[in-house]
């Protein structure tokens, strides 16, 4: 594992702690992570569309936060961004693959077996560090 995999694993890690307990997400945590992560990729000397896939997919993730009036949670795409910065697309549609389709099963939980409404809210950053996580470990 590289310096770029271990850095993700700590913003996740501790972005997730985060996300679970307080149902916030650091904006300046993110934004050096994001940061970091065009600071990386330019050394890296990372190509340009590799870049703009997982841009495409975090604006439209805040365009939905903002159609939606917060439904979706704005610091979730901003999260989405800054991942897109530091990860290769393919890792990143990995991590938020995975991460959407846990959410998407723990909803279904908390929706059928334990009788929660439509409205209950869930982190999203816990399921993308174990999607994460999956990623890289399969």
């Amino acid at each position: 594992m590289g310096i770029t995999e271990w850095i993700t694993l700590g913003f996740l890690a501790f972005s997730s702690w985060k996300d679970w307990k307080t149902k916030e997400i650091s904006l300046v945590l993110t934004a050096a992570y994001g940061t970091a992560g065009i600071g990386i990729s330019i050394w890296q000397k990372r190509n340009l569309l590799d870049f703009l896939i997982p841009l495409g997919i975090g604006l439209m993730l805040l365009a939905v936060s903002v159609w939606s009036r917060g439904e979706v949670g704005m610091g979730d795409a901003w999260f989405l961004l800054a991942l897109g910065a530091m990860l290769t697309t393919d890792i990143f549609i990995k991590t938020v693959c995975g991460g959407m389709l846990l959410a998407a099963g723990a909803a279904g939980i908390l929706l059928v077996i334990c009788k929660k409404g439509r409205k209950t809210e869930i982190p999203l950053v816990p399921f993308l560090f174990a999607g994460y996580l999956g990623g890289i470990l399969l």
